[in-house]
């Protein structure tokens, strides 16, 4: 049984890489020194049984599928293969699937889903934890030899996300030491991926040497988020990265500039606010857009802080620019907070730069003014009107393009 934990546990990582040409002293340039499992992942390269890419990678986050896993099954059960005798089980693995044997095969060792009378194996998904622990009490038999104690799982606070017909198992699983837990979290969910298959197959061999040691794996490396950056410079007219739904006003393209107009007497205030995911709430952005006058006095810029109908806005009039407060879209009141000096041109480059709770105005790259202790109390951004940039549409109106807003340090 000890041959077939270690066979299977080779194979994993043989089928899930494309070998180099030689294994003689590996060198990984996305494993470094100080990665969790380099000493596992050098030490087995070295012994030739894992290999790296052919790029000179060995990819450790990269995930195992359900489809190579049940391959892997196979290989560790030592089971010959008959073609003639195999019949379909899974309705999403026919016998055109590159894994329909194998998948097959390894159903006295894998896990499979079932709906009504319809059972589906799922081959494309990431093999998870759990199903590695069935896997690893399945190969040695112990869910005949070990009573499971149900008891195991009430130290793990995510236990509830283990799927039901799998509880038994994991409970075999840890009360003899096949697998444990990391901070009272057993992570039944997550996939296992390359670097800690490297780090169980290392362990596993100096258990065949008898100097057992079992592993925990880390929780797995989270992906930087991204900077949040989106930009339109209104060349489609569907608008589709804006919420026009819940605009105030009519918005729509004309040249490839976006304006605004409305039927409404008493609207004094047109917003369009950015379609984003407010969610991340960065405290550092910044916002810009061009401001284009045909014989208006400008009245239009950027809006943020938006929540409740109220918002911020920054707006350039006839010779001076203005970051206001608005409080209800058919006051033509504003709460005027700060303004500078600003000629009004035919185009103008208005750009705001939120940093927490300090705000700064530039007018074609040039910084004009700025104003702490402006609270950041809500999510919502974008393109800001006046009625009266557009009230003697179509001779006299004022555009916006090139807009811009992203995340900053």
């Amino acid at each position: 049984m000890k041959r077939a934990l270690t066979l299977f546990l080779s194979v994993l990582m043989f089928l899930t890489v494309i070998p180099f040409a030689s294994a003689a002293s590996p060198s990984f340039s996305d494993v470094p020194r100080n990665h969790w499992a380099y000493k596992e992942i050098t030490e087995m390269a070295e012994k030739g049984i894992i290999k790296g890419y052919d790029n000179k990678t060995f990819r450790p986050n990269n995930e195992v599928t359900r489809a190579e896993f049940a391959k892997i099954m196979i290989a560790a059960a030592d089971v010959d293969i008959d073609k003639k005798s195999v019949s379909q089980t899974f309705k999403d693995v026919p016998k055109s699937h590159w894994a329909f044997y194998y998948v097959e095969y390894a159903k006295p060792y894998l896990t499979g889903y079932k709906s009504g009378s319809t059972y589906t194996y799922k081959p494309d998904n990431s093999a998870v934890r759990e199903d590695i622990a069935v896997a690893l009490v399945r190969l040695l038999g112990y869910d005949n030899k070990y009573k499971a104690d149900m008891n195991q799982l009430k130290k793990f606070r995510d236990s509830d996300n283990i799927s039901p017909a799998l509880r038994s198992y994991i409970a075999i699983a840890i009360q003899t030491d096949l697998m444990k837990g990391n901070n009272n979290y057993f992570r039944p969910q997550d996939p296992i991926t390359r670097a800690e298959a490297a780090s169980l197959l290392y362990r596993a061999l100096i258990n065949r040497d008898g100097d057992e040691t079992k592993v925990v794996f880390p929780n797995p490396e989270q992906p930087k988020p991204q900077p949040i950056s989106i930009s339109d410079s209104f060349s489609e007219t569907n608008l589709k990265n804006w919420d026009t739904k819940n605009a105030d006003g009519n918005w729509g393209v004309i040249n490839k500039q976006v304006t605004a107009v409305s039927t409404d007497e008493d609207l004094n205030h047109f917003f369009l606010p950015l379609i984003w995911k407010e969610s991340a709430n960065p405290e550092n952005y910044e916002l810009s857009v061009d401001v284009n006058v045909e014989g208006t006095n400008g009245q239009g810029g950027l809006f943020f802080n938006g929540k409740d109908g109220k918002a911020n806005v920054v707006y350039i009039n006839k010779d001076r620019v203005y970051l206001g407060k608005v409080n209800d879209v058919e006051d033509k009141d504003i709460d005027v907070i700060a303004s500078g000096s600003y000629k009004l041109k035919s185009s103008n480059r208005l750009k705001v730069v939120v940093k927490g709770s300090t705000v700064s105005i530039y007018m074609n790259d040039q910084y004009l003014f700025g104003q702490q202790q402006v609270k950041q109390e809500g999510t919502k951004l974008g393109l800001y009107l006046q009625a009266g940039a557009t009230e003697d549409a179509p001779r006299k109106m004022t555009y916006l393009d090139n807009f811009s807003f992203k995340e900053v340090n």
